[in-house]
């Protein structure tokens, strides 16, 4: 919201953005529910079509049937006939053998047959043939009692799915395991209706899958063959064929007046549209029913809203690209405005405000370029007075360490310590001598850490021969350090501290070590220990503190050395710039200056 309110880009972007998506985003919406109903009812009439023509396919299947059953009544007239066999209750070889004969070409009428079963009344046998095999028994009717008789008693009778067996014939070689729909065929007497026997045939339920099988997706959809009592003859879930669905929809269904039609349908299991067809045969009826889920329904129209709002969405993406544009262009006149203003803030005076406008924003423009180039000149003045209040501040600390000895009479020594051949004399005013020359050129602030370290070997060089034996030094030095450029004297004074305070020859031999090193490309470390008294330690945590703070004051004359130092690292180099202090064990004194190079100023 910060983000909204503080730029007049972002709320033009805004406003644009907004009177754009929202008509556009409000068509979509609009076209989709619009879009979802045109193809739901789309859906239900395709739907509707294929199940009727499911039905119309089931329907002739189930009339081959009854027409292979009604084989029993062929050739009427012909001594031989299927029909005369079972009326007349024959038993001779022959006689089985036309039976054979009849049964085997019902059983081969239609390849989904599975077996054929055949009962005489009269001579209380029967015969089952199966894939070519073929067997009689006598006083097997295992279907008596087993299924009531039509109320048309030429109409044959269904026995839904179940698994298919040998009709008591128990010794028959070969068992069938097959889930089938059994159409039995009650046989009368012509033109009594005096029963005769029984002709059954199994169809494999394979037959029913194939054609219910074109009707639905698999996965998706749901299809139900039922009786009137919801007994299951085919379904989409196996495990629910031969069993009598009692669900709330299917009472539903069976409540439907109209033959055919469609309802919707929602529950925790399903929600969705039931298309139905209404199935007559034989003075009974079945029923055809399609469950089709929502997602499944509306799938298509929701492909189509997708598609659709894609193409919408990728106008948007160029309309709010050239709003984002326009929005620019009209705005950025004030935020190159606004990023002149800010390099004020930084100091940067010198600014080239280039604007082409001429409208208020090229005025305001204008008139800030002149406002600034005053206010320029008048800081350049004050600017340079800082400079030089600086630089003088600088060689008045460099001015407090400089040594004021004579040049001149040093080399009148060291000429006469040369005649006498006395050549330590010479030895020690030469060290003085290059001290002198070191400290007493003002010209050169910065110079290389090479010469820091020749300075200091001459200085270390006159207090060995003050001390005698009782003082030696170490130097370890990186060489890549060497030619870094530092502030001139800034190691003298912290050595020049032990032989102030902390030297003691009752300690023993006095040692100073002077370790220099560059830590990669960015800092430089030099550390300076000696083996003196070291410092109090409630003196050494105030001294800790000052430097710290970056304190220029010091509040003991005898630490004006380290203040000076740390004074000329953070005006040459960088703030950054820090000393640390602290007593070695068992005695003695630790410094260590740590010098960032990244700031590091070029020798003036």
């Amino acid at each position: 919201m910060k983000l909204l309110t503080s730029s007049l880009r972002n709320k033009l972007i805004l406003f644009l953005v907004i009177a754009i998506v929202l008509p556009m985003v409000t068509s979509i919406g609009i076209s989709y529910f619009y879009t979802r109903e045109s193809m739901k009812n789309e859906f239900i009439r395709e739907n509707s079509n294929t199940v009727y023509q499911g039905k119309i396919n089931l329907s002739e299947y189930l009339e081959q049937m009854n027409q292979i059953s009604l084989s029993a009544y062929n050739n009427l007239q012909e001594k031989n006939s299927l029909y005369n066999i079972v009326a007349d209750g024959r038993g001779d070889y022959q006689t089985e053998k036309q039976l054979y004969n009849a049964l085997n070409s019902i059983a081969s009428a239609n390849k989904d047959i599975l077996q054929v079963y055949l009962h005489r009344k009269k001579t209380n046998d029967s015969f089952l043939i199966i894939d070519g095999f073929f067997k009689r028994a006598e006083g097997i009717d295992i279907l008596g009692g087993r299924f009531p008789l039509p109320d048309n008693r030429y109409d044959p009778y269904f026995e839904f799915a179940h698994t298919a067996h040998n009709y008591g014939m128990n010794d028959f070689p070969y068992a069938p395991s097959d889930t089938v729909f059994t159409l039995h065929r009650p046989i009368y007497r012509a033109p009594l209706k005096e029963w005769i026997g029984t002709l059954s045939i199994d169809f494999k339920l394979n037959a029913l899958a194939n054609l219910s099988d074109l009707l639905y997706i698999k996965g998706s959809e749901e299809i139900y063959m039922m009786d009137m009592n919801g007994m299951v003859i085919y379904s989409s879930e196996e495990e629910l064929i031969g069993t009598t669905l009692e669900d709330s929809w299917t009472l539903h269904l069976k409540s439907m007046t109209s033959p055919s039609g469609h309802f919707d349908w929602s529950s925790q299991t399903f929600k969705g549209t039931t298309i139905y067809e209404t199935i007559g045969m034989f003075n009974t009826k079945w029923l055809l029913a399609k469950r089709i889920p929502n997602d499944v329904m509306y799938r298509n129209a929701e492909q189509f809203v997708r598609i659709n709002a894609l193409v919408i969405a990728l106008s948007l993406v160029v309309i709010v690209a050239a709003a984002v544009y326009i929005s620019f262009k009209l705005t950025l006149p004030i935020k190159q405005l606004i990023a002149s203003v800010k390099k004020i803030k930084l100091r940067n005076l010198k600014l080239d405000i280039d604007s082409k406008s001429t409208d208020e924003i090229g005025l305001l423009a204008d008139t800030i370029q002149n406002m600034v180039g005053t206010i320029d000149s008048l800081i350049t003045k004050e600017y340079r007075l800082e400079i030089a209040n600086k630089d003088n501040q600088l060689k008045a600390l460099q001015a407090q360490i400089n040594p004021h000895f004579i040049y001149n009479t040093l080399q009148s020594i060291g000429s006469i310590a040369l005649q006498n051949n006395v050549l330590r004399i010479y030895d020690l005013t030469s060290s003085l001598g290059k001290m002198m020359r070191y400290n007493m050129n003002t010209n050169e602030t910065i110079v290389p850490l090479s010469k820091e370290i020749e300075h200091i070997t001459a200085y270390l060089e006159l207090q060995k021969q003050r001390f005698k034996q009782q003082l030696t030094s170490h130097m370890t030095i990186d060489e890549r350090a060497k030619d870094i450029q530092i502030p001139k004297m800034i190691l003298q004074p912290i050595i020049e501290n032990y032989f102030k305070h902390g030297f003691d020859q009752q300690i023993g031999v006095g040692e100073i070590w002077i370790h220099i090193e560059q830590i990669d490309a960015s800092m430089l470390r030099i550390n300076v220990q000696d083996n003196g008294k070291g410092v109090e330690t409630s003196r050494l945590q105030q001294l800790q503190q000052q430097l710290l703070e970056g304190n220029e004051q010091p509040s003991h004359q005898e630490s004006i050395g380290l203040f000076n130092v740390l004074s000329r690292l953070k005006l040459y180099f960088h703030p950054e710039a820090t000393i640390g202090i602290a007593n070695r064990e068992p005695n003695g004194f630790s410094v260590t200056l740590w010098i960032p190079l990244q700031e590091e100023r070029q020798p003036e």
